[in-house]
Formats: structure tokens, sequence, C-alpha cells
């Protein structure tokens, strides 16, 4: 199995104030728009996200403190704060790192589900108003699920391959200045289950 590219590798998160940060709906909203949109103000996030400035400028902090957001300088407007994702590779945790006591399985679990809600209900949106965004889009919108027989190892390896390829599409697609691009979210996911 090849490992990731070092300059690709996720932050691992293993404390559980990290996580009890990343459960509130609003954050992961401020996180997915600037991951999309590189750097923001609060009063554009806000815009964004329907919140006051005042909140998010609260949220902001609280995902500061936990470094997944910084103030980033931006030209010459010194009089707004910017801000970025912290880690533009991102972050993953594992149910596994948590499992030393009940509290932390849950708080693991409980991120997990709000995340999974986060991205469902993008989808589900999607879905809802896919005819404005025009036969195009719909037609290059695609769902897949399969059942494979794996071993845990070459699962992860799959992972690893998934993750290359979406690699390369996201340099692609940042070095590309030309054609209709809008932002694509790609859900993965890779688990056991019982058939």
């Amino acid at each position: 199995m090849t490992p990731p590219p070092q300059d690709r590798t996720p932050r691992k998160l293993t404390d559980m104030s990290e996580l009890k940060a990343l459960t509130h709906p609003i954050r992961l909203r401020l996180l997915y728009a600037l991951r999309a949109n590189k750097s923001m103000t609060a009063t554009q996030l806000g815009d964004l996200v329907d919140e006051s400035p005042a909140s998010v400028s609260y949220h902001l902090r609280k995902l500061a403190e936990h470094g997944f957001v910084k103030e980033v300088e931006n030209g010459s407007d010194k009089r707004q704060r910017w801000w970025s994702e912290a880690n533009e590779n991102g972050f993953s945790w594992s149910e596994n790192d948590f499992a030393d006591s009940p509290e932390s399985l849950q708080v693991a679990k409980a991120s997990k589900d709000s995340w999974l809600a986060h991205q469902w209900s993008r989808l589900r949106n999607f879905d809802r108003t896919s005819e404005s965004w025009g036969p195009e889009w719909v037609s290059a919108a695609f769902s897949t699920d399969n059942v494979l027989r794996l071993t845990a190892s070459e699962t992860a390896e799959m992972d690893v391959e998934l993750r290359a390829v979406v690699d390369r599409w996201r340099r692609h697609g940042e070095a590309a200045t030309s054609g209709d691009r809008e932002h694509v979210m790609v859900l993965m996911h890779g688990f056991p289950t019982t058939p």
C-alpha cells in the first residue's frame, strides 16, 4: 500500500475538545465555506451561511482555538479580519483513538454524526434544486454505491488510491482558468457491512 503524498496528509485529531468544537452545525458550514473560498471575512461568511457577523466571529474564534481556522493577511485591506482554513489538507479521526472512555467515544460518534448530517443535507439540497443548476450539471452529477469483498488492509489501500484521484482533480481545478466551474462536493465512504 502506498501512503498518501506527505504534503496531503490530513491532521490527525486525538483530543476530545477538538471534536467537540466540530459538532456545531454553523462551524461545519464555516469550515466548508473557507475550504471552498480560501479566505473570507466574518461578514462575507455571515452572508454565505445566513448568520450575523458577531455569531460568525464567535464560531471562528472557537475554531481557531483548536487550530481549524486562522487569521490571514489579505492584501492592503487591514480594516477587516480575514480567515482561512488552517490546514488545507483537512483532518481526520478514528473512533479507535477515543475508545479509552465512553465519554470520548460518544463525542467521536457525535462529531461524525454532525459531519454526515451536514454532507447528506448538501446532497439532499442538490436533489431538491437540481433543475436550477441546468441540464449539464444534472447530467454530470453522480452517485454510486458498490458492495465489494475486501480485507481491512485492502479497504485502507483503496482509500489511499481514491484520495489520490480526488487530489489530482483538486489540483487540476485550482490550476484551471477556463470553463464554467462550480464547487463540487465528492463524498466517499468505505465501511464493512452485512448484506
